[in-house]
């Protein structure tokens, strides 16, 4: 029955997206074949009917899981393609509303039906996912972690800046770190200005803006091991006289400031208004801010994948863009909306992917080795399925 309802999807899929053929592996008995292509991706599905009943109970978290526990098996490079069928089907309507009427229904059913899992708390949503504090005891072992696929000059953990003729992914950093300071009026004369930039990462801002502008800098954070990262890299870069780090919620603003950043922390708050009124009053007059985050246009004011909040961001969620931008405007005249080029995050996400892949032999040693990780195999394709 399930397999059937998969398969009638299938027929469907590739006759709006025609690149690829796919074939289907059944519990190594029986084999389909989806479409006519050169490029051609193999999925092996084993207890197929229990795994199909999953996904079209719980559609995506179960699908992901399946995957993680190695009941759906695609290359690593194939994976996407394979992915895209789900994502598509729950995002194009135009896609849904080609199916049968029972199979719409039952889509439909999974989609809404979907659980969403979050921490009690902003400290353990960051801690959890940002320290890895699940899976290891030592600062230094989390943030090998993520550096082995995130590693650059400026380590960045947000979706670089694509613009049509940029080809290499340094070229995609230093795009949007240039974007951001002309979007802030940043400049040779702006040296020995202040910024606070709000949930600061590894700081990849902050350092650049610090050794190409000398701008004065402060980032707050909540995770332990960003901030000892942080610390470490200011004295390798010599930087103690222009930036500081300190470990404090991003609502307790306490100085006045040039220039305030936000690079990805809407997704993990949800009193915008606050923080919005305190930006407002921690700036100079006639200065700068700059929020940068994922936004959706649903009705939900937070959306977000229950696999995503389960394993990789407990307690975050993607903000309603209408919504944020009415509450924004109580505090700022002029609002200066402007989005990054079209595939900026796919194609960063795509970096991050085969970082992780060239490199898993060492995650998998450093997982084995100095972690509290029980389940190595699921762990890995837990980051896999998520990049």
């Amino acid at each position: 029955m399930y397999k059937d309802i998969f398969l009638r999807i299938c027929k469907v899929y590739v006759k709006q997206y025609m690149d690829f053929a796919f074939i289907f592996d059944f519990d190594w008995e029986e084999q389909k074949r989806i479409w006519e292509s050169d490029k051609i991706i193999n999925v092996k599905i084993r207890d197929t009917e229990n795994v199909l009943k999953r996904i079209f109970t719980k559609w995506s978290l179960w699908l992901w899981e399946s995957y993680c526990e190695w009941k759906i098996e695609v290359d690593d490079d194939e994976y996407r393609e394979f992915i895209f069928i789900f994502v598509r089907i729950t995002y194009n309507k135009k896609l849904l509303w080609k199916l049968r009427l029972l199979d719409i229904f039952r889509v439909l059913r999974a989609i809404y039906g979907r659980k969403y899992f979050s921490y009690w708390s902003q400290e353990a949503d960051i801690n959890s996912h940002y320290s890895l504090r699940n899976w290891f005891d030592n600062n230094d072992d989390s943030n090998e972690f993520y550096l082995m696929w995130l590693n650059a000059k400026y380590i960045q953990y947000s979706c670089w800046k694509w613009d049509r003729w940029t080809r290499r992914l340094e070229e995609a950093q230093e795009n949007k770190l240039n974007f951001y300071a002309k979007r802030l009026w940043i400049f040779k004369r702006s040296e020995w200005k202040t910024l606070l930039d709000l949930g600061c990462g590894w700081w990849w801002l902050i350092f650049y803006m610090a050794e190409k502008y000398s701008i004065k800098c402060t980032g707050l954070t909540l995770s332990v091991a960003q901030a000892k990262y942080i610390n470490e890299e200011i004295d390798r870069r010599w930087l103690r006289d222009l930036v500081n780090v300190e470990i404090r919620n991003i609502h307790n603003i306490q100085w006045k400031y040039d220039y305030i950043t936000s690079v990805g922390v809407m997704e993990h708050i949800t009193d915008y208004d606050d923080l919005y009124k305190k930006v407002s009053k921690s700036l100079k007059e006639n200065w700068k801010t700059l929020i940068h985050s994922m936004f959706q246009e649903t009705k939900k004011l937070i959306d977000a994948d229950p696999f995503l909040l389960k394993y990789i961001f407990p307690g975050a969620g993607i903000p309603q863009l209408k919504h944020n931008l009415e509450v924004f405007r109580k505090y700022f005249k002029y609002v200066d909306n402007n989005e990054l080029p079209d595939k900026s995050y796919p194609k960063t996400l795509q970096c991050w992917f085969d970082n992780f892949c060239k490199n898993e032999k060492s995650i998998r040693r450093l997982l084995e080795e100095k972690s509290k990780v029980t389940d190595v195999d699921y762990a890995i394709r837990v980051y896999k399925h998520y990049l």
